[in-house]
Order: C-alpha cells, then sequence, then structure tokens
C-alpha cells in the first residue's frame, strides 16, 4: 500500500526578539503541502546565514559545526520518513516531527502494568499470592510519592538505579 507524498525539509531562519544580531534556526517540514515546523535550538550571526542555500555561510569552525549538525537533522528526518513509509502508516508532516522528537511512542507507566498484572492473573494466582503483590504495590507507590515526587513512572525510566534504590 505505498502512498506517495511528496516531501521536503527546509532550513530557515528568524530574528529572535532578544538579540537582532542573531537568528534563530527552525526546520520546516512539508509532506503533501501540509508543513510542521520545528525549532533547532541554534542560532547564527545575521551575516553568516546564506537564505538561498539555507545553511551557513563562510569557513570558520562555528559555521562549519552548524552545517554538520543540519545536515544530521536531515538526515535524520530522512529516516523518520523512511520509517514512517516502512511501518505504512499515514505520512504527515506532524507525523514526521513527532517521530523526530520521540513523541509517537505510546510510553506505558509502572501503575498501568500493575493493574494489567492484577487484572490478568486474579483467575490465576490464589488468594494469598494476589494480596502479597497488593501490599508490594502499595510499598512502591509509597516510594514513587516519598523518594520520586511523582505518582507514576513510564516503563522506560526503570533502570538498576531505579530498582536498587527500591
Amino acid at each position: 500500500m505505498p502512498d506517495f507524498t511528496t516531501f521536503s525539509v527546509l532550513f530557515y531562519v528568524r530574528k529572535t526578539s532578544a538579540d537582532t544580531s542573531k537568528f534563530s534556526i527552525y526546520a520546516r517540514i512539508t509532506v503533501d503541502g501540509k508543513r510542521a515546523e520545528i525549532s533547532l535550538k541554534r542560532s547564527i550571526p545575521v551575516n553568516k546565514w546564506d537564505p538561498k542555500k539555507g545553511r551557513g555561510r563562510g569557513f570558520g569552525q562555528d559555521v562549519r559545526v552548524l552545517n554538520q549538525y543540519l545536515d544530521q537533522v536531515y538526515t535524520r528526518l530522512m529516516e523518520c520518513h523512511k520509517q514512517l513509509c516502512s511501518e505504512n502508516k499515514k505520512v504527515s508532516a506532524l507525523k514526521i516531527k513527532a517521530r523526530y522528537l520521540g513523541n509517537d511512542k505510546e510510553h506505558k507507566s509502572l501503575l498501568e502494568l500493575l493493574k494489567y498484572h492484577d487484572t490478568h492473573m486474579k483467575t490465576i494466582l490464589k488468594k494469598g499470592t494476589l494480596k502479597n503483590y497488593g501490599t508490594t504495590e502499595n510499598y512502591l507507590k509509597e516510594f514513587l510519592q516519598k523518594e520520586k515526587k511523582t505518582n507514576d513512572l513510564h516503563l522506560n525510566e526503570i533502570n538498576y538505579r531505579f530498582i536498587t534504590d527500591f
């Protein structure tokens, strides 16, 4: 089910309100005429930006590093587009932006996992074992509130340090 779309990436600048001698750099993703923009959190002096090429102008080390970074961003955006196409997902500028920023994946939480375990193991485990799981869940909730200052945690945030602290 290949869906042929137009796709382009453009780097452009905007004046910053704080410093008029520098431009903030943005990437614009366009898919079938619909746009999404990403701030690259980089700036460049006004006289070092080439608007026709959408890149830094000059031979200094700072310009060379910036242009290498722009190449990396461009390559990563192309990879995101390629991944969405290979997954047979509808490609849009917003989906490419979300994939680039890492916001397109659904992250499950620790308490969701515990709830899932409770509901699916209710018929399999004995009452005493379930009671022990409930006690551990209470300790875990207490630990999250006291030590981590949160009510829940995404599973991708659980690491060796979290486990040993608990």
